[in-house]
């Protein structure tokens, strides 16, 4: 039986040369008893000519384009499923690519053990870095091992098991559980496949969110299925640049942050099996980010008085004050950890030495 799998790729602000190597690592699937439907969505008009894109068809590849008013990822993903004609549909970002055997691994893997959604190990390749040989802490508090020579790119390979391994009743449900713990590297919506039926069988992606909303699909996604697949082969680069670690002031980032993490909780709640208290590690890894990318930006606007009194504001908020007081250490890389104590007992400036570090590490200043 031949199997056509529709891969979602929205694309906003990427050029066309970026957009050719996402998918030139289509056309380079290794295996046989498929062929890929690759949606490419515009997220917004284009900013280069698509003719060159039909161009890009070839017997295991595919291509359809669609254009969208510009309303963000969420909206182009879901526009790239209503024109999804796949048995089964994963999801592609415009910078990124797939390993060779992804596709072929995943597929083989969900019809062997009849898998509504299979994951794979993945990598990050940090682009422009200049890490050292200790490495540096990813946003995860994972590590990311410097290349060779100043501006080599830096790789992170994320694992979540050493083996090949099924999910289903009690190990699904620890499964959904670390789906709402950031620091397993797994709340993503990308380096998985899923089965179209079960895709259909949920709601699409909420474009209500500017934030977390990858996170929030991937986990309804596997809540829904009835048997869940890993396999330790890796299917997916996710590609960044040094440039773009950090990121600009946005006054509106604790709020969307904030809106994001009550969605989850809403999200949670429609499953029984599922504790709130479940959804802490994700409110506080979230805290941590926005430690580094609100309280401590650089491109704030705030004197000191009120970047503290700032601090003080939201280390204080309900939705950050419950699981910061239940917080009690482990569960996140030591770094990780002694900012959550820092923010628990608010020592404001073992926070700001944390956060200075961190975007030192990311602007390669020395």
């Amino acid at each position: 039986m031949s199997h056509t799998i529709s891969v979602i790729i929205p694309v906003y602000r990427a050029t066309l040369q970026t957009l050719h190597d996402c998918v030139n690592s289509l056309q380079r699937q290794q295996g046989s008893g498929f062929r890929i439907e690759a949606v490419i969505v515009f997220d917004g008009e284009p900013a280069f000519e698509t003719a060159p894109i039909s161009n890009w068809n070839s017997p295991l590849v595919s291509i359809r384009t669609e254009t969208i008013a510009h309303a963000g990822v969420s909206a182009a993903r879901n526009a790239g499923l209503r024109a999804a004609t796949g048995q089964w549909a994963m999801f592609l970002d415009a910078d990124d690519v797939l390993a060779e055997h992804a596709v072929d691994g995943m597929l083989a893997f969900a019809v062997r053990y009849r898998c509504d959604v299979v994951m794979g190990a993945y990598r990050n390749v940090l682009a422009g870095a200049d890490a050292d040989a200790n490495g540096v802490p990813d946003a995860a508090g994972a590590v990311i091992m410097g290349g060779k020579g100043e501006g080599a790119p830096s790789v992170e390979e994320h694992h979540y098991a050493e083996t090949d391994m099924v999910f289903e009743g009690r190990r699904r449900l620890d499964l959904c559980e670390d789906m709402l713990r950031p620091q397993r590297g797994i709340a993503l919506v990308w380096g998985k496949l899923y089965s179209m039926p079960l895709i259909k069988g949920i709601d699409g992606f909420n474009e209500t969110l500017s934030l977390g909303e990858d996170a929030e699909y991937a986990f309804r996604a596997v809540a829904a299925a009835n048997r869940i697949g890993y396999v330790d082969e890796m299917v997916y680069e996710y590609r960044r640049n040094a440039d773009s670690a950090v990121r600009s002031f946005s006054n509106d980032y604790v709020r969307r942050t904030i809106s994001a993490i009550e969605t989850m909780r809403d999200t949670i709640r429609q499953f029984r099996e599922i504790s709130d208290g479940t959804l802490d590690d994700y409110t506080l890894f979230h805290l941590t980010i926005i430690m580094i990318n609100d309280l401590f930006n650089p491109e704030a606007p705030w004197n000191r008085h009120e970047r503290k009194n700032h601090y003080g504001k939201v280390v204080n908020m309900p939705v950050f004050r419950q699981p910061l007081d239940r917080y009690r250490g482990g569960r996140f890389p030591v770094t990780r950890q002694i900012a959550l104590l820092s923010m628990k007992y608010r020592w404001y400036y073992v926070s700001a030495a944390i956060a200075w570090v961190r975007h030192k590490q990311f602007s390669g200043k020395q």
